[in-house]
């Protein structure tokens, strides 16, 4: 099985496409989640409709007065992370972002003072792992092609050997894995040690939630390319369900209030990941049944592949 690896791993790293994705987009993923970290943390950009002299009694937001109600765009793209508007005397106040956060713009209306230690803040590394957590879960779907390419034949000729279809197809797990988890953690440590980022996440905690998240979307990708024929099937549905799912979760920011969608968000792997990333930078107890729940989905979806090839072999006539 090590030399079905190695052989995996050659035809991947011969193939430039491969290489582009992990060792060029990833350093270019990680720099605009820095960039855009300090508008995160620092302020909250709030619209307020309307002449109101209120008493916006905090350093951390920046007032913009409206004249109209903005479109719910304007929100979604972050321009502004609520609107406020005064109806009979009463804090009128639309965001996209939670019901919490709702609350506490409501209370800055209101004239008490807020400060982002009032809930939790995503920092740096959090951002860092939010932005590429969509591109390496579309990597964990790319990166099987190899493995629809042996469908037509050259997998039936390693099966004649001594190694089983779940050797061989554990091998190409294997190969996503690693040219997944290894491009993306050194990547991500160098960038933390040499720019120095202000977090309180560890390169150890660091380097586990990149191999948590690295093993989900391998095994992601693998359940995708069982369950399709084609390669472009298995890019198509993979590639849609993984940007809906990475939206919903909340990656880059949350896209509405509404309770049901939260809820299935809540419930997305990404969103695990990503809170036990936030639980760390804010320095409370580390809950590892987040990071286990991923893992556990993960293992999942790994036996359910193993399980749909070994029916389709079966139907097939290939064993």
């Amino acid at each position: 099985m090590i030399n079905i690896i190695k052989g995996i791993l050659y035809r991947m790293i011969n193939n430039k496409s491969y290489l582009v994705m992990p060792i060029v987009i990833t350093p270019i993923i990680i720099a605009i989640a820095i960039y855009f970290s300090s508008s995160f943390v620092a302020k909250y950009n709030i619209g307020v409709i309307g002449d109101y002299s209120a008493n916006f009694n905090s350093d951390e937001v920046n007032i913009t007065r409206l004249e109209n109600k903005v479109p719910l765009s304007d929100l979604v793209k972050n321009k502004y992370e609520a609107v406020i508007s005064f109806e009979n005397g009463k804090v009128i106040v639309d965001t996209i972002k939670g019901d919490n956060f709702k609350s506490k713009i409501e209370r800055l209306a209101n004239g008490e003072r807020i400060t982002n230690e009032d809930s939790e803040k995503r920092g740096v590394v959090s951002n860092i792992v939010g932005f590429i957590t969509m591109f390496i879960i579309a990597l964990g779907v790319l990166l099987y092609r190899f493995f629809f390419d042996d469908k037509k034949g050259i997998s039936r000729r390693i099966i004649s050997t001594n190694i089983t279809y779940v050797q061989y197809i554990l091998s190409h797990f294997i190969s996503v894995f690693l040219m997944i988890f290894v491009p993306t953690v050194t990547i991500t440590i160098l960038s933390r040690v040499i720019l120095d980022l202000d977090t309180r996440v560890t390169s150890v905690e660091l380097i586990l939630i990149i191999f948590v998240l690295s093993l989900f979307s391998s095994a992601f990708g693998l359940f995708m390319s069982t369950v399709t024929k084609q390669m472009q099937s298995a890019s198509m549905l993979g590639m849609m369900i993984n940007v809906i799912t990475t939206l919903l979760s909340g990656s880059f920011f949350t896209i509405s209030n509404n309770k049901l969608v939260s809820l299935f968000g809540s419930i997305m792997p990404q969103k695990h990941i990503l809170e036990y990333t936030i639980s760390l930078e804010n320095g409370k107890f580390s809950n590892y049944t987040d990071i286990a729940s991923v893992i556990l989905v993960s293992i999942v979806m790994i036996v359910s592949s193993f399980l749909i090839i070994k029916y389709k072999m079966r139907r097939y006539s290939f064993i």
